[in-house]
């Protein structure tokens, strides 16, 4: 038998073996709670102030706010409502145009900062201004439009050598070139609420959060599903321009008409106008000053043989590509709303006249909506229900086709009183432009410098030297090579699965 000293000393041993093996199992815990996400990964943020190529300095401080979660296998890694700290690497305006052709500006987002508090350090590199008139090359730097590239340019070519002739001629011309073609501004103008997606050049650690991130599981009740299976096999999935199928009903509401409102406003959604000559002559003053209509109206869809209640969409600075949803209000049913989503990515020439091009992954733009409203609070329950239907079968032969799983978002909306507002919404503060006739002179100076034919056709050249040809699929677009995804939300069971059937 072991005298008492020996036994002291095996104790001794085993409590340090213990706490080493506890200490063990602590580090692997948190090593196994603690999530990588690799480079590449995406992630979408909205500006909270404004920036430019002539208001921004480098060095200037920014700060983005997360709107869509980061989730693997379902568990939210990045919430929504995380913020991005950088500040700008490098803002150059165009000027006159003599020593840079395009405006440029580039954001640099070092920290990543969860809502608990915790931060970790990023790099990132912008691949889209989302919705924006403005490219972004392969170092991630934001380029603006060339000064050449528009119709007032085109016109003003003409009109400057007949002002500088003959100015009794040339100065009525002018005048009417400058209201049925106003300059547009080449330089880069982001308001507060630009959204910008991006991409992890390198992988990070994510430290586990304080609360589990795991979407709770709260979905529509069996009853509530079954009668909604119901809804959608009585009515058409297919939205329809004239006798053409058009845009696939993917996204359905239930709640007011107020509640909706409500929820696409908080997340910087607009109800677009109906056609008018004042609505049409604002388009067509969009379309040549190069600036954003976010009421811009939309051709007339039907569904069931019935036109669309209203439209929501969202854009930024150019009416060539917006996110927007048509709503139709079910039948006989004041809180059922089916939504045909679709983002309209650039415009082209179809018969006599232009329509615009969309991005064929409709998916894409259900999760835009989905995670937007669920930024705000407004959602109550959230599921993906599949489907079947003769209209999701897609034509062989059709021009331009639609990808799709075939699944329909359910989303149930709440009273959304008090809702959490994005970054820019309601906000009546506008970048500091000079006065009407101050802009007047200085568009009439830009445009004598850059209307000659010197500058016409350096500019040219260096526009064409720069220019590469697109792919064939260059008209589809997505968010880094796949479409946004809804992978936060809890699967649902095959109904005939579901407790109580």
């Amino acid at each position: 038998m072991a005298d008492s000293s020996q036994l002291k000393t095996i104790s001794a041993m085993s409590c340090r073996g213990f706490r080493f093996l506890a200490c063990a199992m602590f580090l692997l815990s948190s090593a196994l709670s603690a999530q990588n996400l690799p480079a590449g990964t995406t992630l979408e943020a909205r500006l909270s102030g404004a920036s430019g190529s002539h208001i921004s300095h480098r060095g200037d401080p920014i700060e983005a706010t997360i709107i869509a979660p980061v989730s693997i296998h379902g568990r939210i890694l990045v919430p929504q409502g995380s913020k991005l700290l950088g500040s700008i690497t490098n803002a150059t305006a165009i000027g006159l145009g003599l020593k840079h052709s395009t405006a440029s500006i580039t954001f640099g987002f070092h920290t990543l900062e969860l809502p608990d508090g915790a931060t970790v350090p990023v790099n990132t590199l912008v691949v889209e201004v989302d919705t924006a008139k403005e490219h972004v090359d392969e170092l991630g730097t934001v380029r603006g439009i060339h000064p050449i590239a528009s119709l007032s340019s085109n016109l003003a070519f003409y009109a400057v050598p007949l002002l500088l002739v003959d100015p009794t001629i040339g100065a009525p011309i002018w005048g009417v070139k400058s209201v049925i073609a106003p300059s547009a501004n080449p330089e880069i103008r982001f308001p507060a609420g630009t959204e910008l997606i991006l991409q992890l050049s390198t992988g990070i650690t994510v430290p586990p959060p304080e609360t589990d991130l795991l979407v709770p599981t709260i979905t529509l009740s069996p009853g509530d599903l079954t009668e909604i299976e119901q809804l959608v096999k009585n009515s058409a999935q297919r939205a329809y321009m004239g006798s053409r199928p058009s845009d696939i009903v993917n996204v359905l509401f239930i709640g007011s008409r107020g509640q909706m409102d409500r929820a696409f406003h908080a997340s910087g959604w607009s109800q677009a106008n109906r056609k008018s000559p004042i609505s049409l002559c604002r388009m067509y003053l969009a379309l040549t000053k190069r600036y954003g209509y976010p009421r811009a109206p939309m051709n007339t869809l039907t569904l069931n043989g019935a036109p669309s209640a209203f439209v929501q969409q969202k854009s930024l600075d150019t009416v060539q590509k917006r996110h927007h949803v048509r709503l139709w209000q079910y039948p006989r049913r004041t809180n059922i709303w089916l939504g045909a989503a679709a983002e309209d990515v650039g415009f082209r020439f179809e018969l006599t006249h232009w329509t615009h091009s969309t991005d064929p992954n409709i998916d894409s733009e259900r999760a835009k909506i989905v995670n937007d409203l669920a930024f705000t609070g407004c959602v109550n329950a959230a599921v993906l229900m599949p489907r079947t239907s003769a209209d999701l079968v897609q034509d062989p032969n059709a021009e331009y086709h639609i990808l799709t799983d075939g699944d329909i978002a359910v989303v149930r909306l709440n009273d959304c009183i008090h809702p959490n507002v994005m970054a820019g919404v309601g906000d009546t503060s506008t970048i500091h432009q000079r006065g009407r006739v101050v802009r007047s002179m200085t568009a009439f100076r830009d445009d004598l410098v850059r209307s000659n034919i010197a500058f016409t056709t350096y500019n040219t050249l260096r526009l064409l030297a720069k220019h590469k040809p697109e792919p064939a699929t260059s008209h589809i677009r997505s968010v880094n090579g796949a479409p946004r995804g809804l992978d936060w939300l809890a699967p649902m069971a095959p109904l005939q699965n579901l407790p109580g059937q």
